[in-house]
């Protein structure tokens, strides 16, 4: 049944079923404890079902800032998501973009199954395999979750967490008891007291205003909060119950496989029901989550993930007055986002975390992004994040001048008009990688012929380069460099390549563990390729897998290998054939899909998706884009929202044609299966390209950076350099996506020969 029919069904089932008039459920209480009046009238009060037009007016999603602060500090959407691989991933909102980041993950018990917040500052999770809860502390000014320490003791198959007050309880479903544990000043956890066993099967906790609600397949039961353990209060009959949700007035929302219960809190921890609405007909349910404004009901319909959105009205819920269908797959958690603005749904059979505007305005909520998690998602927990702005940057990676430019960012996207900074780059760098803190610049060192390493050159907080530590060495000729997102370890490909004699000797990746002041060589390092001349590498943003280009005509492949969580180590997945001579590599912003440009004749690039369950690469939907016959693709980027893809084309080698920029649109990157329009639209400069190499997007997604490294003047048999530039685009609106002319130049700025890779940072850590 059609969406629309589906919700009209269930305004008419509002207004005929006695339901919707509430109708208390019958309730019994334990010795000590209240009950509310088992059947009988409905309560006073109940709201009717209401007409769209007569809501109160809906929560406004607020626009991305049109130029963000150049420093200081702006609040967003921090957003947890426990995961199957014994991990707590940690997406930010981006204010600016609107964008969902991958910010990494942090360790975590086995079992990762439940998340809850304290006071905004500290995080916990409950590990149902071993039975443990761990902590970590929230830090603002540098982004980032950090350990409390070895994970607390709980109970068997600790399930779910709740917060209330200064209290933490835990669900241990292994033997149906509630632990409860102290919060310290510093967020640590002390055992105050274990429940004897309760009575009803509880399958879920949920935090109410000073008083802790368990909920059962059958029913809800009340405890009391304070000191030591919980004991119970009263319980209300409820079948079908799915899940729940409270919010700061104290209203307890209950999700059941038919409706949605509305409660408010009585004496003695007993529940008055308020609304009972019936859920849209077709649907089957599987989370809650509530807002200042609305209800927020997930789950399967028409055999895709829905959203239906139920405003809320003097404590009571209305009926639904919008869904939305998404793509495949079975959402497990819904979250409305501390500001309010934002609904988060985990899609567990996807390994997605979705984005949705929090509106019953107009046709109601929208979809915004989307990333890839972690597998099998089945938990989300949110803070407000007053996350830290640092200046923005362009650094440049200038092989003539062995040196790292720098260039501030204007708020328009504008370079300054000269470096800000210079860093030594060593001999030669070829590539280069900024930490996910924000704090220091990793550049390979080419070495031709030679044994090469890696520079660390700290950022400042104005971000100039500090003076470069090092070397740090890896292998022959090191081009390639890239962290993983939660900045644990560096991988270096070692291409192998020798100028000198033209050797075809195997590459390799080195390995690095950042957990120290210094780069620190792990001891499985290096790992060797399956082909030939390893270039550029990507880790994808869940930091589970690694990708590297084999530039080789003996190779045109793409090899993945898997990422060790508890050591960095990498193994050999698999190997996929790519075009002629791949080059770079990215993952989109969502992390579902790999992007690689084929340097050798065919002009094409190759696109592959990820299986998030064990990274091996399968041509995507088009799995491959042509650009303008005879180009040379090198560089690559796309846009925050991955509707976009740029690709910077090399000058024919004979010079018979220069390099140009060509861009890639496609309307809904969310949907699942939806390819790119295959006619790109070519980019021109007020100073046209010469030999177009890297791209770069700034923070801000407001201009495309592109380096010109200008091939050197001929003269018999002696090669002259030339300087190089980075020029600047201003990016329009996608509603001129396809429109050459809407691409204005920000200006010209010249750096010294051979530059070869623009990287930006700065802007959120």
């Amino acid at each position: 049944m059609p969406v629309k029919a589906r919700i009209a069904g269930a305004l008419l089932a509002c207004a005929v079923l006695s339901a919707c008039n509430g109708g208390g459920g019958s309730s019994s209480a334990p010795s000590g404890g209240t009950s509310p009046t088992a059947g009988g009238p409905a309560p006073t009060g109940l709201q009717q079902c209401q007409a769209v037009s007569t809501l109160p007016s809906t929560t406004s999603v607020p626009a991305s800032p049109t130029n963000p602060p150049g420093t200081g500090a702006i609040q967003s959407s921090l957003i947890l998501v426990p995961s199957g691989t014994h991990s707590l991933g940690v997406y930010l909102r981006n204010p600016w973009t609107g964008a969902v980041v991958d910010r990494g993950y942090v360790p975590t018990g086995q079992g990762a199954a439940g998340v809850a917040v304290s006071a905004n500052r500290f995080v916990y999770v409950a590990n149902s395999t071993d039975g443990t809860v761990s902590a970590y502390a929230w830090d603002s000014t540098t982004d980032t979750l950090t350990s409390l320490g070895a994970a607390t003791s709980s109970g068997p198959g600790t399930k779910s967490l709740a917060v209330v007050g200064s209290t933490l309880y835990a669900l241990n479903t292994g033997n149906n008891t509630i632990s409860a544990f102290t919060i310290g000043s510093n967020g640590a956890l002390t055992l105050s007291g274990t429940s004897t066993p309760i009575s009803a099967t509880l399958t879920s906790l949920v935090a109410g205003s000073g008083i802790l609600y368990g909920l059962a397949a059958d029913g809800i039961t009340s405890f009391s909060t304070g000191n030591g353990a919980p004991t119970p209060l009263a319980t209300t009959a409820l079948s079908g119950i799915i899940s729940g949700a409270a919010n700061s007035a104290g209203n307890l929302y209950v999700l059941t496989s038919g409706n949605v219960v509305a409660f408010n809190a009585g004496a003695g921890g007993s529940l008055n029901q308020q609304d009972s609405v019936p859920l849209p007909s077709g649907l089957t349910a599987s989370a809650l989550s509530v807002g200042a404004t609305q209800v927020n009901v997930v789950g399967q319909g028409s055999g895709k993930m829905e959203l239906v959105t139920f405003p809320l009205m003097s404590g009571g819920v209305a009926c639904p007055t919008s869904a939305v269908l998404g793509s495949s797959g079975q959402p497990s958690g819904a979250l409305v986002s501390p500001g309010g603005h934002t609904v988060y749904v985990t899609n567990a059979s996807r390994d997605d975390l979705v984005a949705y505007t929090a509106t019953t305005a107009g046709s109601g909520p929208t979809l915004l992004a989307s990333v890839r998690t972690r597998p099998t998602p089945h938990a989300i927990a949110g803070l407000v994040a007053t996350v830290g702005v640092s200046p923005q940057m362009l650094y440049v990676v200038d092989q003539g001048s062995n040196q790292i430019l720098g260039y501030g960012v204007g708020a328009n996207g504008a370079l300054t008009a000269k470096p800000t900074t210079v860093g030594n780059g060593g001999t030669g760098p070829s590539a280069g990688a900024i930490s996910p803190d924000g704090k220091t610049f990793y550049a390979s060192d080419w070495s031709s012929g030679g044994a090469g390493d890696v520079m660390s050159l700290p950022i400042n907080s104005d971000g100039t380069l500090g003076g470069a530590t090092g070397p740090y060495p890896t292998g022959n000729t090191p081009m390639g460099v890239s962290a993983d997102a939660s900045g644990r370890y560096l991988y270096v490909a070692n291409s192998n390549y020798n100028n000198t004699t033209g050797g075809n000797g195997p590459g390799s990746v080195s390995s690095f563990s950042l957990s120290g002041t210094t780069p620190t060589a792990l001891s499985s390092s290096p790992t060797t390729t399956s082909g030939l001349y390893p270039m550029l590498l990507t880790v994808d943003p869940t930091g589970q897998y690694l990708y590297v280009a084999q530039y080789s005509t003996q190779s045109n492949t793409v090899e993945g290998f898997s990422i060790n969580q508890d050591n960095g180590a990498l193994t050999q997945a698999n190997t996929v054939a790519a075009g002629n001579n791949p080059w770079t590599v990215i993952t989109g912003p969502a992390g579902r899909h790999l992007y690689v440009s084929n340097n050798g004749y065919g002009a094409q690039v190759s696109i592959y998706r990820i299986d998030a369950a064990n990274g091996t690469l399968v041509p995507a939907t088009t799995p491959t884009l042509t650009l303008s016959s005879g180009t040379k693709p090198l560089g690559l980027a796309i846009g925050p929202k991955g509707r976009r893809l740029y690709v910077a084309t090399q000058q024919a080698t004979d010079g018979s044609a220069d390099g140009v920029v060509q861009v890639f649109t496609r309307n809904d990157p969310l949907a699942h299966g939806v390819g790119w329009d295959p006619t790109p639209v070519t980019l021109s400069s007020s100073t046209p390209f010469t030999d177009a190499y890297g791209l770069a997007i700034a923070h801000n997604g407001k201009a495309l950076y592109v380096v010109d490294n200008v091939p050197c003047a001929e003269s018999g048999t002696n090669c002259t350099p030339v300087n190089g530039n980075i020029q600047a685009l201003a990016i329009p609106s996608f509603s001129q996506a396809r429109n050459a002319a809407a691409y204005t130049s920000l200006g010209v700025r010249a750096t010294a020969s051979q530059p070869v890779q623009a990287i930006p940072g700065g802007g959120l850590g």
